[in-house]
C-alpha cells in the first residue's frame, strides 16, 4: 500500500439544522482512511451514517466541521469548479441502482462520464473503456442497451463507467443490494479484484455481512461514531 493515504477524514462532524432546537449531529468527530488498492468496508444499520459519509467523502456534501483529503488534497480549500474537477477525475461512484441511459449502447454507458469532462472520448478512452469492458466480462455487451442485459451485467457496466476517468477513489454505496446473491458476489468479487490491479482504493457501504468479511477493512457506523473491525480476510492473510 502507498503511505500516502488516498482519501483521509480527519475528525468529520456533521449537524443538520445546527443552531435549531431540531439540531441532529449525525457524524460525531469521524477519522478514517484508505489507501491505493485498498478494499474498506463501510457497514452499520440504517440511518447511523454512512450515506452521509459517502457524500461528504465524494464532495457532494459539506461537513459541519473537519477535514477530507482526497490524494493530499484539502477539498474544503476547492472553488466549485474545482469540486467538479476533482468529483470528475479523482473520484468515481457506483450506486445501488446503476442510473444508466437505455438510450445509449453499454459502451457509451461506459464513456459518460469522459464526453462529460472532455467533451467526447478519443480513441485511448475508447480502448481503455473496451479493455474494462472486457474484463468484467462484457465483451459481448458493447453494443446491447441497458434494457437487454441482465442485472449483474447492468451493475457491471457502471462499474465500468466509475473507473472510465481513472480515478483515485471509488465510492460504492450498496451496489449489490439491487442483485441476487450469485450476481451480488460476482459483482463484489470483481470490484475487489479492479481495487487490486488498477491501484483504485474503493470503499463500500454494505448490509451483507458476508461481502464485508472478504474486505481488507471493516469500518463500523454506530449512532454516528465510528470504529474499525477486523476484517476476517486481513487476519488469514496475517
Amino acid at each position: 500500500m502507498s503511505e500516502k493515504p488516498i482519501v483521509q477524514a480527519i475528525n468529520l462532524r456533521k449537524t443538520y439544522n445546527p443552531g435549531t432546537d431540531k439540531a441532529v449531529e449525525v457524524l460525531h468527530g469521524v477519522d478514517m482512511q484508505a489507501f491505493a488498492g485498498e478494499f474498506v468496508a463501510l457497514v452499520g444499520q440504517s440511518g447511523s451514517g454512512k450515506s452521509t459519509l459517502l457524500n461528504i467523502l465524494g464532495a457532494l456534501d459539506t461537513p459541519t466541521s473537519g477535514q477530507v483529503l482526497i490524494d493530499g488534497v484539502d477539498i474544503a480549500r476547492l472553488s466549485s469548479d474545482g469540486l467538479a474537477s476533482l468529483r470528475g477525475t479523482k473520484i468515481g461512484f457506483v450506486f445501488q441502482f446503476h442510473h444508466l441511459l437505455d438510450e445509449f449502447s453499454c459502451l457509451e454507458n461506459a464513456l459518460i462520464p469522459v464526453s462529460i469532462r472532455k467533451g467526447a472520448p478519443d480513441k485511448d478512452d475508447l480502448a481503455y473503456a473496451k479493455r474494462l469492458l472486457i474484463r468484467v466480462g462484457l465483451e459481448s455487451q458493447l453494443s446491447k442497451r441497458p434494457s437487454q442485459m441482465s442485472g449483474g451485467q447492468q451493475q457491471r457496466n457502471a462499474i465500468v463507467r466509475a473507473l472510465c476517468n481513472k480515478p483515485k477513489l471509488v465510492l460504492a454505496d450498496e451496489p449489490t443490494g439491487n442483485l441476487d446473491s450469485h450476481s451480488g458476489q460476482e459483482v463484489f468479487t470483481l470490484m475487489r479484484e479492479i481495487a487490486k490491479e488498477t491501484g483504485v482504493a474503493f470503499l463500500m457501504v454494505t448490509h451483507d455481512d458476508r461481502l464485508a468479511a472478504a474486505a481488507d477493512r471493516i469500518l463500523r457506523i454506530e449512532d454516528g461514531i465510528m470504529t474499525e473491525v477486523p476484517a476476517p480476510s486481513s487476519r488469514d492473510r496475517s
